[in-house]
């Protein structure tokens, strides 16, 4: 099992997420209207995330929600050609069990582009199951196709992607949110995910005024019909635990953040396991410094959870980790993958974004500055922006071939 672009089950028994609020609360009075039609919604991104969101809304039929898959190549095709298919894998033993979507039974396309010109009705929501660093690029392609009312849903790691989208659309386009599962592409067509929590919990983020928005404001926030109308629909679906997080969308993304901005990055930094990481005094060390920083900023922010300091929080985060690493061996992160394969990975929206936030609250970050700064020339020939070779080494690359044999 490794971790991908969702935090793991393991988090669950943190208690971080039995604060968020149950979905069937229905849709409030004021969004009557709305609650009288299925809401659109288009899964921008087809991958993990939104292959496993699109599924479900798929199984759950087109009284609960029309659904728009935005997917590119191979894999668009092959969904156009067959229809989606959600493969689930038991963990501990058991049956696997398979999500059959019919050729037809969502409108796909490899672009909103395409979406417009064969006159694709505007969506309520748009949901941004893309890249971290893709943020940005999907929320100004996604304008053309959302609809008056309309937003997109941010699923990222680390704690940039609202206001990344917010700054391409506007404040009042967007939703926070945080994903949590173990998903891939298997095949075209195909998706895979692990049967253990699925988590997708979103709220409002800003406040009318476009500022971020604080815990109080944010369950007073009158805006909130829209939110309720995706987790109505939400509601509906198997395999999906979903709701809005009665804490507020921001102290939800900085709980996340402190494990995910800084497991990934040390992990990738040290080429290492998860119970190594923990497990090797040195290392375990430079773990916690890095989640202490996200935990320092998340309380300078005010984003912290109540009656709790930051060693305490993520102290609690560690020994979790530690228990989880020492029952499952060889554990990685997405962040260490891609780096050791040579593949572009999140290090500057993960470590990169805790600098960033520490520079903006003032807030000292060397843990996560050391990180980036020491993985960024291998992420920058990843991406292109700076080839070199490293001279002694057979094929002069700085990290393993895909192909390479497993000892």
């Amino acid at each position: 099992v490794g971790w991908g672009h969702g935090s793991r089950y393991w988090l669950k028994t943190l208690g971080m997420w039995s604060r968020l609020s149950s979905v069937g609360r229905g849709i409030p009075n004021s969004a009557s209207e709305m609650a009288a039609v299925p809401p659109r919604i288009a899964l921008y991104g087809v991958g993990g995330v939104g292959g496993w969101l699109g599924s479900r809304l798929l199984e759950a039929g087109s009284e609960v929600a029309e659904v728009v898959l935005i997917a590119r190549g191979a894999h668009g095709a092959a969904i156009r050609e067959r229809g989606l298919r959600l493969d689930v894998d038991p963990v501990g033993g058991g049956a696997a069990t398979s999500v059959q979507a019919a050729p037809g039974a969502a409108e796909v396309y490899s672009s909103v582009e395409e979406a417009i010109a064969q006159g694709a009705r505007p969506v309520d929501f748009m949901i941004l199951a893309v890249k971290t660093w893709q943020v940005a690029e999907a929320a100004a392609a996604a304008r053309p196709l959302l609809g008056d009312g309309g937003c997109v849903v941010t699923t990222q790691n680390g704690v940039e992607a609202p206001q990344q989208a917010a700054d391409v659309l506007g404040a009042g386009r967007v939703l926070g949110g945080v994903a949590k599962v173990l998903a891939y592409i298997a095949e075209p067509g195909v998706v895979s995910m692990k049967a253990q929590p699925a988590f997708f919990h979103f709220g409002e983020a800003f406040a009318a005024d476009g500022s971020p928005l604080d815990e109080d404001a944010a369950a007073a926030a009158a805006r909130s019909a829209r939110a309720e109308r995706l987790a109505g629909a939400l509601a509906q679906c198997q395999g999906v635990t979903s709701g809005i997080p009665q804490n507020g969308t921001w102290p939800m993304l900085w709980e996340k953040a402190v494990l995910m901005c800084s497991f990934g990055p040390v992990a990738a930094l040290c080429r290492a396991p998860l119970d190594k990481v923990c497990g090797i005094p040195e290392t375990r060390a430079l773990l916690r410094a890095a989640m202490l920083e996200v935990a320092s900023c998340a309380a300078r922010a005010g984003h912290l959870e109540k009656d709790k300091g930051p060693e305490e929080v993520v102290d609690a985060v560690l020994a979790t980790l530690t228990a989880q690493g020492a029952k499952q061996p060889g554990v990685t992160p997405s962040t260490l993958r891609d780096v050791v394969m040579g593949k572009p990975s999140e290090i500057n929206e993960l470590s990169g974004g805790i600098a960033r936030a520490g520079r903006k609250l003032g807030v000292a970050t060397p843990t996560h500055d050391l990180i980036l700064a020491a993985l960024l020339p291998q992420e920058l020939r990843a991406r292109g922006e700076q080839p070199y070779q490293l001279m002694g080494v057979p094929g002069g690359a700085p990290h393993v071939r895909a192909d390479a044999p497993a000892e």
